[in-house]
């Protein structure tokens, strides 16, 4: 499963520090790529190994809550 976030406003440089280490540590994590010039979030996982709902929370833990995305595909 993919999700890519188009407007992340909370996406700087502390808060992308922190949710680079969450994604490399949690399993099901696949790929991911933060760029912050254009505040993007992009993250391939294994919906068997973590659950959207399990991600959403690791994001908001360090920062990065769904309410505050303005758009988001979740493919």
């Amino acid at each position: 499963m993919e999700f890519k976030a188009l407007r992340v406003p909370s996406l700087n440089k502390k808060v992308a520090d922190e949710l680079d280490h969450v994604l490399r540590d949690l399993s099901g994590v696949k790929k991911f790529e933060i760029t912050l010039e254009t505040q993007e979030l992009y993250i391939v996982f294994d919906e068997n190994q973590v659950g959207f709902q399990t991600l959403a929370q690791e994001m908001a833990k360090v920062g990065c809550s769904l309410k505050n995305i303005d758009a988001a595909l979740l493919l």
